[in-house]
């Protein structure tokens, strides 16, 4: 397991935690088949996540624009960054399937991203939106 749920913070916004939990999910998934060398599950869970980051990164700027909440440039920027990182990564996968270079990415990238993110965005903008 390379995110345990408790690694990531809850923030003030149940709907906001409802999606990291899924992402957690798929996250640990996709590590578990990248470490097995599991190719076609790898395969599945790569556009999973891709499909996932999409949905929650455009839910969460909906949700900031309609509360005009004060962050959203550069909350949208970090999202925007991770948007590109991950989209470069699945470009290489489809072409090379690497799976160190995906390993790392999690590793190295996408999972203290995710917990700086929540701690330092999502908690500012959950306690914005509400519940």
């Amino acid at each position: 397991m390379l995110i345990r749920p408790n690694d990531i913070q809850k923030v003030a916004n149940m709907f906001f935690n409802a999606i990291h939990e899924d992402e957690i999910e798929i996250v640990n998934a996709l590590y578990e088949a990248v470490k097995s060398k599991d190719t076609e599950k790898a395969d599945k869970l790569m556009e999973e996540l891709a499909v996932d980051l999409e949905e929650h990164f455009s839910t969460e700027e909906e949700l900031m624009r309609e509360a005009d909440f004060f962050g959203y440039p550069m909350h949208k920027a970090e999202h925007d960054r991770m948007r590109a990182e991950f989209k470069r990564v699945h470009e290489r996968w489809k072409s090379n399937r690497n799976f160190a270079e995906v390993k790392r990415f999690l590793e190295d990238k996408l999972a203290p991203w995710l917990k700086l993110h929540v701690a330092q965005w999502d908690s500012v903008t959950a306690m914005h939106i509400g519940d």
